[in-house]
Parts: C-alpha cells; sequence; structure tokens
C-alpha cells in the first residue's frame, strides 16, 4: 500500500462516486476507487483460475476439512465492473498519474503528458493529501527519486530510531 505512477491516457479523468458518510451524516462525492487493469483482463484471469478450480488444479491452495467448498468461497466472486479502469490499449496509456493504493486506487495528482510535468508538480504542490494537509510541495531530489522508481510505500519506520517517512521524505 502506498502511492504508484499509473499510466493513463491523455487528459484523463478519474471517474467520481457520491457516497453517503455517517460520520457527517451527508452525501460526498469522492473517486470511485480503480485498479490498475481492466475489467476484461480482471474476469479473463477469474475465469481461467475458476477453470483451473473445476479441473481440481486449485484446491492445493488451501486446506479442506471436509466442508463443501465452491471457488468463489476460496477466491471471491466474479469482479465488479465498477472498480476497474477502462480497457485502454497500452499505445493509448501514454501520461503519468499519482494513485495511493490502500484502496483499490485513487488520483491523489492530476494527469500529466511527462514525468518532468509530473516531478514540477509534485515539487511546487505536493499530492493532494500533502495539500488538504498545507503539507507544502516535495524536495526535489524526493520527487525525482519517487517518479523514478515508480512506487513508494505510503509510510516507512525505523523501529531502532521511530522515524516516520512518507514519499514527500523521500521514502
Amino acid at each position: 500500500m502506498g502511492r504508484e505512477i499509473r499510466r493513463v491516457i491523455p487528459n484523463w479523468e478519474h471517474p467520481m462516486q457520491t457516497k453517503f458518510n455517517p460520520f457527517t451524516m451527508k452525501a460526498e462525492t469522492c473517486y470511485q476507487p480503480l485498479y490498475d487493469h481492466s475489467y476484461r483482463e480482471a474476469a479473463a484471469e477469474w475465469r481461467k483460475e475458476f477453470a483451473e478450480w473445476e479441473a481440481g488444479e486449485r484446491q492445493k491452495y488451501f486446506e479442506d476439512n471436509g466442508e463443501d467448498y465452491e471457488y468463489w468461497d476460496y477466491n471471491g466472486m466474479p469482479p465488479d465492473k465498477e472498480y476497474y479502469r477502462p480497457d485502454w490499449k497500452p499505445e493509448e496509456m501514454t501520461w503519468f498519474q499519482v494513485y495511493e493504493t490502500v484502496s483499490e486506487g485513487t488520483p491523489v495528482t492530476p494527469p500529466f503528458a511527462t514525468k518532468d510535468e509530473l516531478i514540477n508538480y509534485l515539487i511546487k504542490n505536493g499530492d493532494f493529501w500533502d495539500q488538504q494537509r498545507g503539507d507544502g510541495g516535495w524536495l526535489r531530489e524526493n520527487a525525482e527519486a519517487f517518479i523514478e522508481r515508480g512506487f513508494a510505500m505510503s509510510l516507512v519506520v525505523n523501529t531502532a530510531t521511530g522515524e516516520v517517512k512518507a514519499p514527500r521524505d523521500g521514502a
């Protein structure tokens, strides 16, 4: 769980959803969490694994206690289309966007045509969470290192020193 760079189509507008917040007792608009692959890919993988289950090839991965099990008891129901990005062609995915991956994935920056534009945005603004907290932008070296790696954990804790670092801190 953390932050990752995702490739998106130019000028991608991530879908929104309206949910009821029981704490505020109000409806709130927020980003729809999406996995970084298409519904078609997820459904094909689920069908493949279901076929393996039906052929007796996947039962070895769990302990049979004598109860009846179906594939969905073992690996969940078929994918829900609502949680998957559109079925883009790889050559269409030319822009860069930072996503948090604590959920299936929601954007924490706008999309950018180049990595340099994304780096400059992070230096100037930070991600959406940084902006919400009033933390400001990232150090250039941290933004560049994150973009180069393409992924960072949400937090890294040094148990010896108690130091806590986030992606903006070079984690």
